[in-house]
């Protein structure tokens, strides 16, 4: 075989590895519609395609990773030690968590291995098959929320349409909590902003756009107001970046008044506008449910769900919701259990001591907070490996936002968006580093929708920008 055939038969693998990581993330995706014949199908096929992924990865780019993959593989690594350190000396207790943290990175290098066409051609699939599921989701949810019902999806009756049967206030999708659905929709939202950007043919802009429009009103539904908050920033992105685009500015105090204005202006009108959009569903469903009261002969009043959040918002956000204690127990915590400072913890024994220092009803399950979760879970040497990774990160996207380089599209830098906003959600929320929020799986669509995008940004900005700059004192 000549050098051009091998070379040839070089270039397929990043394509084979790919295909793999596409169909691994739909897996994960659809699991909660039937996460007992999802487990089933896990346990020998789901394993073998996460380990053929992990495999490929490193047969393609060995260990010649970015340093910031290079920080994500260290990071698998080193949980898969404190594990090991933690009494679980044949990987019988945590090993698909261990081994999902190891899909992450390999996850995250699919953006690396792929040149410009094919990172196209695969955000394309990607948002296509995302967009598509949580589009149908979406739909029958705001449907069944709307005329105040709930359904069991078949084949394992999984509850779907409300929060819980008596319960009309939540949407409720694959019977999860609205923390995290409303994380599904936002991404959604998301990749179908780019998708807007990036195809050129007028009807696929149409389809994103209403795709976008029914996410943003699930997340409305939702009532995740952390979502409600990290939708309403990415606005604001959104608003910069066209605002960069498409207006000369040139001055840097230009460029921050621009950056000051979108963040003044779009933030509150975006979190208000979702007020309305509750308020505009509740006639929606006035319209579409009759209710019969009265006498025999037949007295009738229409009136539909009632959407209005009636929580206290000042009074949560003095507390953060109840964090403010979990946050505060993180010390205390580490003096009466100080060998997690070094190891960490199992995760289901994470919150046995935080909690002793909390003064709550319900234990909670989890720090809240993703940098927190992982110090609890690795000790100081994870949480050092995934502190700079994402300062590494942040550097890069925040490179890929404000480049002029032309080879970089309008819709690429709009990938920055979802990096973002997952990052914020981590800070009160654990999605990424850490055990699933959801127990039916090691990890869902969440955490690997973050590394695939994280991978295609960190793609974009190597392809114009190999190494950053150092810094030398003058």
């Amino acid at each position: 075989m000549d050098k051009a055939s091998l070379r040839s038969a070089e270039d397929r693998w990043p394509s084979r590895h790919a295909f793999l990581v596409f169909i691994v993330f739909c897996f994960f995706m659809v699991c909660p519609a039937a996460p007992q014949r999802w487990a089933d199908l896990y346990s020998f096929y789901g394993k073998t395609l996460v380990v053929s992924v992990i495999a490929l990865a490193l047969y393609i780019k060995g260990f010649s990773f970015t340093a910031e993959v290079k920080l994500v593989w260290l990071y698998a690594l080193w949980l898969l030690i404190s594990r090991i350190l933690n009494s679980d000396t044949y990987m019988v207790r945590e090993s698909d968590l261990v081994l999902t943290k190891f899909l992450c990175a390999a996850m995250l290098a699919t953006g690396l291995v792929l040149d410009s066409k094919q990172r196209r051609r695969f955000m394309n699939w990607f948002c296509l098959a995302l967009g598509l599921f949580y589009f149908c989701a979406g739909l029958l949810a705001i449907i069944l929320n709307l005329l105040d019902k709930y359904i069991y999806l078949p084949p394992e009756n999984v509850l779907f349409g409300l929060d819980l049967p008596w319960n009309i206030h939540y949407l409720n999708v694959f019977d999860t909590n609205r923390t995290i659905s409303s994380l599904w929709f936002y991404i959604a939202l998301c990749l179908m902003i780019y998708q807007f950007f990036a195809c050129k043919k007028t009807l696929g802009r149409i389809a994103a756009a209403i795709a976008g429009l029914l996410f943003y009103v699930a997340i409305a539904l939702c009532f995740s107001r952390t979502v409600k908050v990290i939708t309403s920033g990415s606005l604001a992105m959104l608003a910069i970046l066209l605002a960069f685009r498409y207006f000369s500015l040139g001055k840097l105090w230009q460029k921050c008044l621009t950056v000051l204005l979108c963040a003044a202006l779009v933030i509150p009108l975006s979190f208000k506008s979702f007020d309305l959009v509750c308020s505009l569903m509740s006639d929606v469903s006035g319209i579409l449910i009759s209710e019969t009261a009265g006498d025999e002969a037949g007295e009738e009043e229409s009136s539909g769900v009632d959407l209005s959040d009636k929580r206290d918002l000042k009074e949560d956000l003095s507390n953060l919701s109840e964090r403010r204690q979990i946050y505060a127990s993180f010390i205390p915590s580490l003096k009466a259990d100080p060998k997690r400072i070094l190891i960490g913890s199992f995760a289901d024994k994470l919150m046995n001591v935080p909690n002793t220092f909390v003064d709550f009803p319900i234990p909670f399950t989890h720090m809240h907070n993703f940098i927190l979760e992982v110090f609890m879970l690795t000790g100081l040497p994870g949480f050092l490996l995934v502190a700079a990774f994402c300062v590494l990160l942040l550097i890069r996207m925040l490179h890929l936002f404000f480049t002029k380089d032309k080879r970089v599209s309008l819709a690429e830098k709009t990938l920055t968006i979802p990096l973002a906003g997952i990052l914020i959600y981590g800070m009160f929320e654990v999605v990424i580093f850490t055990a699933c929020g959801d127990k039916r799986a090691p990890t869902d669509m969440r955490e690997l929708s973050f590394f695939i995008i994280a991978g295609i940004v960190l793609g974009c900005s190597h392809d114009i920008l190999p190494r950053l700059p150092k810094f030398k004192k003058k």
